[in-house]
């Protein structure tokens, strides 16, 4: 499961950090490119949930991390509005940060980064 989520993973850090690049929340930049980021966000974790679906024996610890990191963040961009970030705008990537470790460290452990 780690071999074909590597890329999804990848492509999620860049896209993100060039989203958190477009400025502070709440700039023109930033209210200008959340529609593309939520779009994103949104066909990144269907093309990561067939991943997940098609490998029912990985690890359990895994797929549960894997499967709260996407559901994380489909939650936080559903929910993001443009303007300046809202205290559950934080706690939402906050948490799903501490979602993203577990794949991270689970995969790290197999020698498989991105």
């Amino acid at each position: 499961m780690c071999s074909a989520l590597s890329p999804l993973f990848a492509e999620n850090d860049k896209k993100s950090n060039a989203w958190l690049a477009t400025g502070e929340p709440g700039t023109p930049a930033r209210d200008a490119a959340l529609p593309g980021y939520r779009a994103f966000i949104e066909d990144w974790a269907g093309r990561a949930q067939d991943v997940v679906n098609a490998h029912p024996d990985a690890d359990p610890f895994l797929k549960r991390t894997t499967q709260r990191f996407i559901d994380d963040r489909v939650l936080m961009v559903r929910n993001m509005r443009a303007g300046p970030s809202t205290t559950y705008d934080d706690q939402a990537w906050a948490d799903s940060m501490t979602a993203y470790e577990g794949p991270l460290t689970a995969c790290d452990s197999l020698g498989i980064k991105w």
